[in-house]
């Protein structure tokens, strides 16, 4: 199959914020328009870069009648998400970071996943780490019962087991596509969260609705992790956003028992962090986002309550079932020093 009419749109929302300083838009772009995929659009968000990212795209790739470019006016990953897909046209959306290099073949391997499995509507592809191609990047994401993600595979050798399909709690959100007629169905990126969380809390949605998510191991592409200049003010912004974020998905996806068993913890959790981020470490501002993020939760509790009443109003039962199994086991201690980054 090669022609275009033969293979569904694929709607690639790419979020961007100071991707020319990073060096990194312009060559992902690249391997996106010099792929080998016969019928795709890109929307091109930008979250309010600094550095002339949309005029430069512009000036490279503008006349290429594919090319969306969206201005966020603020820079807020979820927020900008919304805005891309309230534009896309394609029968499937692929979400991806600017730090992305595409490979051939990736969609064809994602569509063919989708068509091979009807229950599908979120699947992640083999994430490897672009500058060292034998090591994993991310096969996929879970989380432990507290809250605390876990990427599937980051950093290990690319050996034979991670050359079989499965199914994963959850996609990385920096490569991965949804069927766009899912996103109807479950809603959209919870524009709230800012950064952080977004994607395991559609995964927790999709789940809770039926649906199944997949890794493909045939799909590969490249990522750039971790190359960013993040100043200690963007950095605290963001980890306010990723600890109120983690409470919040709990509150509005989890099953009551197990909000019930898992929160107090992690609240205790997020009190023992603090207090060892300021005091033994000297990271207080980091440290207070985890008291100020608590704070967010106590007073937009009402908002959150409403949404767990949406979302989990004719859940599937199998599916919850599913969430359960997929969730990492790990110990309280483990989970500790995961919030405090010790290793």
């Amino acid at each position: 199959m090669t022609s275009r009419s033969r293979w569904p749109k694929v709607s690639v929302i790419i979020s961007n914020f100071n991707g020319i300083k990073l060096n990194l838009i312009l060559s992902s772009l690249d391997s996106i328009f010099q792929g080998d995929y016969p019928n795709f659009e890109v929307i091109v968000v930008d979250n309010a870069s600094l550095d002339n990212s949309t005029t430069l795209i512009k000036k490279k790739f503008g006349q290429d009648k594919r090319l969306k470019i969206i201005e966020n006016p603020v820079n807020m990953y979820s927020q900008g998400l919304n805005l891309g897909i309230k534009v896309a046209t394609g029968e499937y959306i692929a979400f991806f970071n600017n730090d992305i290099e595409f490979k051939n073949g990736y969609f064809q391997q994602i569509i063919k996943t989708f068509n091979k499995n009807p229950k599908a509507a979120l699947v992640q592809g083999k994430l490897l780490y672009f500058y060292d191609h034998q090591i994993i990047d991310s096969v996929g994401e879970t989380m432990d019962i507290y809250g605390n993600p876990i990427t599937i595979g980051g950093g290990e050798q690319d050996l034979v087991h991670f050359d079989k399909p499965k199914e994963i709690l959850s996609a990385c959100g920096a490569a991965s596509v949804i069927k766009h007629s899912i996103l109807n169905h479950v809603g959209g990126i919870d524009s709230d969260y800012g950064i952080g969380y977004e994607d395991m809390d559609l995964a927790l949605r999709i789940r809770l609705k039926g649906f199944k998510i997949l890794y493909c191991p045939s799909a590969v592409i490249y990522h750039k992790r971790g190359k960013t200049d993040l100043s200690t003010l963007v950095r605290v912004k963001v980890r306010w956003h990723f600890n109120k974020n983690r409470i919040a998905t709990m509150i509005k996806n989890y099953p009551i028992l197990l909000l019930l068993k898992a929160l107090p913890i992690t609240i205790l959790l997020y009190i023992g962090a603090g207090l060892w981020e300021i005091f033994l470490k000297g990271k207080i501002n980091l440290g207070l986002t985890r008291f100020t993020a608590m704070l967010w939760i106590i007073l937009n509790a009402p908002n959150l309550l409403k949404k767990r009443i949406t979302i989990r109003k004719n859940i599937n039962k199998a599916g919850e079932e599913s969430i359960l199994c997929l969730l990492s086991k790990t110990s309280i201690l483990e989970s500790f020093l995961s919030f405090v980054k010790v290793k």
